[in-house]
């Protein structure tokens, strides 16, 4: 919360030095962008480029998990414990935050085809409880995540109206080997949530309709991850499907933007099993407490400081507002995204 908190301060503090320069008249030589030209901050690979244009954008995501869920029920803390095929675990998930930082780059390599690389960094916690004496531990993995290159194909463009598709591959640059102390003092394996990768080579694709008259903006967007096999540790996380819609509306002389909009993801359970968890001490490292079916609602802000050659800065909230979880897993309580990009 204390990132979260710091990166506002200086929003409105770079905010304010917009206002103060748009005032004073020293813009009008560089080119207006709208903010709402791309999809809110969340969505990836909303749009493409002109030949030879580069942008480069960073994103950080935290992300608090509480409370639990069976199906799309609230759940107990006795149910909580309770393993699907009867018994308890020992161990038992109070919390979790999980904090990304994504790093990325597009290159046009014409009017028609552009190329995006994506890279991030991930810090996660995860507090326990272990349920004979109430001892609490936290967990905590950090590192590399995967890699993911796409190239974006123009299908059409008129007017208002752009349509695009992108394919692309997760190369599984991080890490499924993370392991922490346990209650027993010995290292043991973290479950799938804490692991930084998915270990397999990941198909992705989407196709994205974006629609931008002179009052507002909305758009569609249709994505998929298809894992490749298991990886190295015998398993593979479930396949992805989701879809995104979203509206938009500029003002502030088009230099702001709000935007509205709605996820549904669908993710299959997790095939196989990590082949170096040798005791199920809680849900967390349990293949049949994975795959869910979510909606979520989200708010975001987009801002272009023209001053400072149109960088674009936005923020979103993200609510789930449905779920439906495999067995019973942590509730995910919210999302916030913060996010830079830029034109070279």
């Amino acid at each position: 919360m204390k990132r979260i908190f710091l990166s506002l301060i200086l929003f409105l503090s770079i905010f304010i030095v917009d206002l103060k320069a748009s005032d004073s008249g020293h813009n009008t030589k560089l080119k207006k962008m709208r903010a709402d030209v791309h999809a809110p901050y969340s969505i990836m690979l909303d749009h493409y480029h002109k030949e030879k244009e580069i942008m480069l954008s960073y994103r950080f995501m935290t992300m608090k998990m509480d409370g639990y869920l069976s199906g799309t029920s609230k759940a107990t803390y006795t149910d909580a414990r309770t393993k699907q095929g009867g018994g308890n675990y020992m161990v038992v998930p109070q919390d979790m935050d999980m904090h990304m930082h994504m790093f990325g780059g597009m290159y046009a390599l014409s009017d028609d085809i552009t190329f995006a690389v994506m890279s991030s960094y991930l810090e996660n916690e995860m507090k326990m409880k272990r349920h004979a004496n109430g001892a609490i531990k936290t967990m905590k993995s950090s590192g590399i995540g995967d890699t993911k290159i796409n190239a974006l194909k123009r299908l059409y463009q008129s007017g208002d109206v752009k349509i695009h598709a992108t394919l692309g591959l997760s190369l599984p640059t991080g890490s499924i080997s993370e392991e922490d102390t346990m209650f027993s003092g010995s290292k043991g394996t973290l479950g799938y949530g804490m692991q930084l990768g998915s270990g397999t080579y990941d198909l992705l694709s989407s196709a994205t309709y974006f629609n931008t008259n002179s009052e507002y903006s909305f758009g569609m967007q249709i994505s998929g991850v298809k894992r490749i096999g298991e990886n190295s540790k015998d398993y593979a996380l479930g396949d992805i499907i989701q879809t995104n819609i979203w509206g938009a509306i500029p003002f502030n002389d088009n230099q702001t933007s709000i935007s509205v909009g709605s996820e549904f993801k669908f993710q299959e359970k997790i095939d196989g099993s990590h082949k170096d968890i040798s005791s199920i001490m809680s849900f967390a490292q349990d293949k049949e407490a994975s795959g869910f079916k979510r909606i979520d609602l989200s708010f975001g802000i987009n801002h272009v400081f023209q001053n400072l050659r149109n960088l674009r800065f936005a923020i979103e909230f993200i609510k789930p507002v449905y779920n439906d979880v495999n067995h019973v897993q942590l509730e995910t309580d919210h999302e916030i995204i913060l996010g830079i990009q830029y034109n070279l």
